[in-house]
């Protein structure tokens, strides 16, 4: 007996935007960004903002006056506003490839994947945002130095993204590191002036150090326990009900399982006020589909069967394993120590990145 079951939604589903903005303010987190003054130091020699490019390739190390809200350095704005020119090069051209000076880590991956899944999809390529933000910059002689920005939505006025820039020394650019829209979260963050980058592993006086967060939120989307309490948010909560959504559309003709592993970039961390921290961390995320019953059709359509057929409006039926692979940036917010859950502030927009059917587990041929 021939048993057929069409999942058409997969796709779709997984790769659900889950951290769209909202249009209420109110239901953001709406951090109170203080940029670091012009006394501290973020270099060894008292220039209180952030230096980079000291000899080529680099801003001049001009204008080093750091000062807060509106009036907030022409150094740091130099410097979005290079990174921002960078991206429309990258945009034009397709590629990052000629703007690996200012493009880095998981935001350069990401963006790569964006131009060919919109070459492959006929999709468009949402541009990331470097105007009207307010950012912090962390104050540490110790590399990566890290800056925080927050970015403005033009139509609610409220924030939208957090975006994230790394300096690996002193006589490279502050480049863009990650990227990712903010979500609803029941928190304040603030940065304090003298805010510091955080080493990943780290757990003086927070919560949990930033690597065991990013590695058990990994653990979360799989659906394991974890000895990090995570308040909940929509992209566990999406793959959990996905997944028995489609264990349950398989019946007995297959199983469905997704596999998540924080990848080896960053995460990324600073300091704020309260004692806690805000980090961003990069994953990947698998979402299996095993055929295990002999004799049955499992069909896929959308985006997982164009990927593998190479035309449009097509379906395909899986042979064995079917694996799509997403890439996602996940922002955090660690408490202080005694201060409650790590809640999750911001997650971009899952990026398909690989589909593979693994046909030796083909149930025919056994």
């Amino acid at each position: 007996m021939t048993v057929s079951r069409k999942y058409w939604a997969l796709a779709a589903a997984t790769a659900l935007v889950l951290s769209a903005c909202s249009n209420d303010a109110n239901e953001l987190p709406s951090p109170s960004v203080e940029t670091p003054s012009a006394s501290a130091t973020d270099n060894g020699e008292g220039t209180g903002e952030p230096v980079e490019g000291e000899e080529t390739g680099g801003e001049e190390a001009t204008d080093d006056t750091v000062e807060q809200g509106e009036n907030q350095s022409l150094r740091a704005d130099q410097v979005l506003e290079a990174i921002s020119e960078a991206l429309d090069v990258a945009y034009e051209e397709r590629s990052a490839e000629n703007v690996m000076d200012r493009v880095t880590g998981p935001a350069r991956r990401t963006i790569e994947a964006g131009f060919e899944n919109s070459d492959r999809f006929g999709t468009e390529v949402e541009p990331i945002a470097m105007t009207d933000a307010d950012s912090t910059w962390s104050m540490s002689t110790d590399f990566p130095r890290v800056a925080m920005v927050f970015t403005e939505n033009p139509d609610t006025g409220s924030n939208h993204q957090l975006v994230v820039l790394s300096q690996v020394e002193g006589r490279e650019n502050y480049k863009l590191w990650g990227y990712a829209d903010l979500v609803p979260a029941d928190v304040e963050i603030t940065f304090a002036a003298d805010t510091q980058s955080i080493a990943k592993d780290d757990k003086e006086g927070i919560a949990a150090p930033a690597i065991q967060v990013v590695t058990e939120y990994a653990q979360l989307l799989s659906g394991d326990e974890t000895n990090v309490t995570f308040e909940g948010d929509s992209l566990a909560t999406s793959l959990s009900e996905q997944r028995e959504s489609i264990s349950e559309s398989l019946g007995e003709t297959g199983t469905a399982s997704v596999n998540a592993e924080a990848l080896d970039h960053g995460p990324m961390t600073m300091a704020t006020e309260d004692g806690g921290a805000v980090t961003m961390g990069y994953f990947n995320y698998d979402v299996e589909i095993d055929r295990t019953s002999a004799g049955s059709t499992i069909t896929v359509g959308d985006e997982l069967a164009q990927w593998l057929t190479e035309e449009e409006d097509s379906t395909y039926d899986v042979q064995g394993t079917l694996t799509s692979t997403y890439s996602v940036m996940v922002a955090f917010y660690i408490p202080p120590q005694g201060g409650g859950n790590v809640q999750v502030i911001a997650t971009s927009s899952p990026e398909l990145i690989e589909v593979a059917d693994d046909e030796s587990t083909n149930p025919d041929d056994e």
